[in-house]
């Protein structure tokens, strides 16, 4: 099987460079980088892949030169570009551990049921990775609860429902049997990679969780974009983009109403509801965390999942489908 590598970045120039080096570093050569570049605005980036290329002749590294914003756009392209079997998506500021793509290959070679491996995207702080053990799975339960462990280790290789586009693969035919990665979403396409996984998932294929595809995650800032990442908009954003997908994969009526009741009076923990945003508040007494919303939250979030439901309307009809 061939595995192509989907790196898209943005004025992220030096962690850009480590994480190519990484990948020149792998036990397991991958078949092609792809890099999304935005030339009229990152000629930083863009010297640092020629600069790469020139290193590295014998690797084959794909430049894929853009001119629109945006994550999905970004991927789509390289989903376009790519002559592989595994789309092997990682961020810019993630950087692979030597096995990376060893132990990620195995599972897809071994096994032609299996549509998706990811791995722990490793938080770093201050120079050192953080690593956690996980205390339950990535898991979706219906009708709308979303449960993350991606930055942490489980015990052993597991089943999930989806991953963080961080450390994640998907197989490239399956992604492109569902139109490739979903461009209706809001704002910076929160949600996507649920999407993604949720449509994989939906054409029969498993989602593995490897605790040894390893890639350490810097996080650093987007250059470019807004990073008050908890501001009205994007929780309205956030919270239309979740509900959206969630009305598109769930096929009947009552599973569609039964997601909407939930998101107004529970919701997740980025874009809450009536009990998420007022346990929230009570936490926030006791819990400094940036990303702990309370009840300020829940106007913007209940608007943004009312426009969710109208995209799904729209995307019904779009198809000459009738909502319900």
């Amino acid at each position: 099987m061939r595995f192509s590598i989907f790196v898209p970045t943005f004025k992220r120039p030096e962690l850009l460079r480590r994480n190519l080096e990484a990948l020149a570093l792998q036990t397991r050569r991958p078949d092609e980088i792809l890099i999304s570049l935005r030339p009229d605005e990152d000629a930083k980036g863009v010297a640092t892949v020629d600069a790469f290329r020139k290193a590295n002749p014998d690797l084959a590294v794909v430049p894929v030169m853009l001119h629109e914003k945006g994550i999905v756009v970004a991927e789509n392209a390289l989903l376009e570009a790519a002559t592989g079997d595994v789309a092997c998506l990682l961020d810019d500021d993630a950087i692979p551990r030597p096995f990376w793509l060893e132990n990620l290959a195995r599972h897809y070679e071994r096994d032609a049921r299996i549509g998706g491996v990811a791995g722990p995207a490793i938080n770093v702080l201050d120079g050192k990775s953080e690593e956690k053990r996980a205390r339950f799975r990535n898991r979706v339960i219906f009708p709308g609860m979303i449960l993350d462990q991606s930055t942490r280790h489980t015990e052993r290789v597991c089943r999930v429902d989806h991953y963080r586009g961080a450390n994640m693969s998907l197989r490239i035919d399956a992604l492109r049997a569902q139109g490739g990665f979903e461009s209706r979403l809001l704002g910076d396409c929160f949600r996507f990679e649920l999407d993604a996984c949720m449509g994989v998932a939906g054409q029969g294929y498993r989602l593995l969780f490897d605790p040894e595809v390893e890639a350490d995650h810097h996080e650093a800032p987007r250059g470019g974009g807004n990073q008050e990442r908890f501001v009205a908009a994007t929780i309205r954003n956030n919270a239309a983009n979740e509900t959206f997908v969630f009305l598109k994969h769930y096929r009947s009526a009552p599973a569609r109403w039964a997601h909407l009741a939930f998101a107004f009076l529970v919701g997740n923990f980025p874009c809450p509801g009536l009990a998420w945003a007022a346990g929230g508040s009570v936490l926030r007494i006791f819990w400094r965390n940036r990303n702990l919303l309370g009840v300020g939250a829940l106007l913007p979030a209940w608007r943004g999942r009312l426009h969710g439901r109208r995209m799904h309307r729209e995307m019904l009809a779009a198809r000459g489908t009738v909502a319900r």
